[in-house]
């Protein structure tokens, strides 16, 4: 571990690769926005190109703190989840050999996953949409959080298989998660009879020159010229390198070079032709109609006025952006091996650079209006998003609404605005949250019981077939506490009745039966809704 020195020397490294001559100015705006990577630091490597010219190409910062090896414009990184294009990539290949469609029910080719409510496809897969959920999240639970444990395909699939619900019926929402592509490998590996890794090096990484690209299938396997990864704690960083040997979902190790060569396919359409790049960036469709930003492992999207096709990625200590601009056939890489560097910002601000900041976004100008005392009352309450686990308390300050302690301004008795976001009442104890992107319902909860009342009931043993852990409640000190494997003490803290929150946001709901006697609870976290725990009898 080093800690981080604030007084040093940029190390900016550059490759043999001749740069087409660009106003200087231009250079040192990148230049100054990669001043916290040093030789003291982990850093990356940016690579930016226009119609296959590069305009940019440095790396800064060191690859190994260890032995204070400088990371290069040749240095390995992982990308994370910029895999996920490469991995649909391969499935709408197959697709167009006729070996698969993506109509297909994934069960077809993975027997193993339960039936659900409604079937879920490939297509629900490419665009997240089925609902199934994220196996690392279920791991996390059971006391094994990503890094902890060698995660394998196989193990992943196993804990998919043990799933007896998905997290909303497949089709109807978009909820990011790993299973929906960690499934599409097998898928490849199986219709194709070979490897993720021989399959993608036959197809794309040999006919597109990606020489120093491949898939992380063993974490112990040595990498020359790799960088290691670091995540930064209490001023001092520290290694925190994936291992695991699951890819596909992530786990491509890969450079600067190698992407760009990639994101050429979004150009000329080489490997698949047309038809396979409409594919690549057809937007999800939600089974009511509503289409989603989320297309094949890429984010098709405006920015500054121009589609943006993009996608970032995290893994253990590495970060990861990789977008295409194909109106200015402008391609931007940014890979890290530090945990703290925000490459989707610094991604954006270099487009920006090349694109221009665009038109400024209008600011509402609309004046509020004063609640009536009553009119504020009917707002005040704790509020559950009826299809995430989200928890939002609007809070009365005198005839006023606070949200996280943030004034909302009132447009109608029965609507309140903030930041875009537009707080509904459509009837009593029922709001709606309405974004330019999404509208949800959040409904009024009962309020928490006073004085720790019945908390007693709660305590016990609880377990959960799904995530296979064991979980106590315990009431200690007039504090509600979950004791989780491997996991130091989670305290619980009440937010209505039955409902608890822990640090992490995750939401505690317990249930009971017509008696009111306790039965389990239900977990939900960020990417698994309502895994179930059975509350275990009391040996007599």
């Amino acid at each position: 571990m080093q800690p981080i020195r604030h007084v040093i020397l940029l190390a900016a490294i550059f490759s043999g690769t001749t740069l087409i001559a660009q106003p200087t100015d231009t250079l040192r705006q990148i230049d100054q926005l990669c001043a916290g990577w040093n030789n003291a630091t982990p850093g990356g490597a940016i690579r930016v190109s226009r119609n296959g010219v590069v305009l940019y190409n440095k790396a800064f910062g060191l690859a190994d703190l260890e032995h204070a090896v400088p990371n290069t414009t040749e240095t390995i990184f992982e990308s994370g989840s910029v895999a996920k294009q490469f991995t649909a990539m391969a499935i709408l290949l197959l697709a167009q050999e006729g070996k698969l469609n993506v109509k297909d029910e994934i069960q077809k080719y993975v027997p193993e996953i339960p039936r659900y409510e409604a079937p879920i496809t490939i297509d629900h897969l490419l665009h997240h949409i089925s609902g199934l959920k994220d196996w690392g999240t279920i791991g996390a639970i059971s006391g094994w959080p990503r890094t902890t444990r060698v995660y394998t395909q196989d193990l992943a699939v196993q804990i998919m298989a043990r799933q007896k619900s998905t997290n909303f019926r497949p089709g109807m929402e978009y909820s990011y998660s790993n299973s929906n592509y960690s499934l599409l490998v097998t898928i490849v590996e199986r219709v194709s009879g070979k490897s993720l890794q021989a399959f993608m090096q036959e197809k794309f990484f040999e006919p597109l020159g990606m020489q120093h690209t491949r898939w992380r299938y063993n974490f112990r396997e040595i990498i020359p010229n790799r960088s290691i990864a670091y995540q930064y704690n209490d001023g001092l960083y520290q290694q925190m390198m994936p291992f695991e040997n699951i890819h596909g979902h992530g786990g491509l190790l890969t450079t600067t070079a190698d992407l760009e060569k990639w994101n050429t396919l979004l150009s000329t359409h080489a490997i698949g032709g047309d038809r396979v790049y409409q594919e690549r960036i057809r937007r999800g469709r939600l089974t009511e109609g509503k289409e989603i930003s989320y297309a094949s492992g890429l984010v098709v999207e405006d920015f500054h006025g121009f589609q943006s096709i993009s996608h970032s990625g995290a893994t253990a200590g590495y970060r990861a952006w990789l977008a295409w601009y194909p109106e200015k056939k402008i391609s931007v890489v940014v890979l890290s091996n530090a945990s703290n560097a925000d490459v989707v910002g610094l991604g954006h601000r270099i487009a920006s650079i090349y694109l221009g900041e665009g038109p400024k976004k209008s600011t509402n100008t609309r004046k509020g209006i004063t609640l009536a005392a009553a009119d504020a009352e009917r707002f005040a309450g704790v509020y559950r998003s009826a299809r995430g686990y989200d928890v939002i308390r609007l809070e009365r300050k005198e005839n006023g609404i606070l949200s996280d302690g943030h004034e909302l301004t009132p447009f109608h008795r029965d609507t309140l605005y903030l930041d875009g976001n537009y707080w509904i009442q459509r009837k009593a104890g029922v709001l709606l949250l309405q974004n330019p992107y999404d509208t949800t319902t959040y409904r009024r909860m009962p309020p928490p019981a006073a004085n720790n009342a019945g908390w007693s009931a709660l305590a016990g043993s609880y377990y959960s077939e799904e995530a296979d852990a064991l979980f106590k409640i315990a009431v200690r000190e007039n504090k509600l506490w979950a004791d989780a494997p491997n996991l130091p003490p989670i305290e619980l803290k009440p937010v209505f009745a039955d409902g608890f929150t822990a640090p992490d946001l995750d939401l505690y709901e317990f249930t009971r039966d017509k008696k009111g006697q306790v039965t389990g609870f239900q977990l939900s976290t960020s990417r698994a809704l309502h895994v179930p725990f059975k509350k275990q009898s009391q040996k007599k």
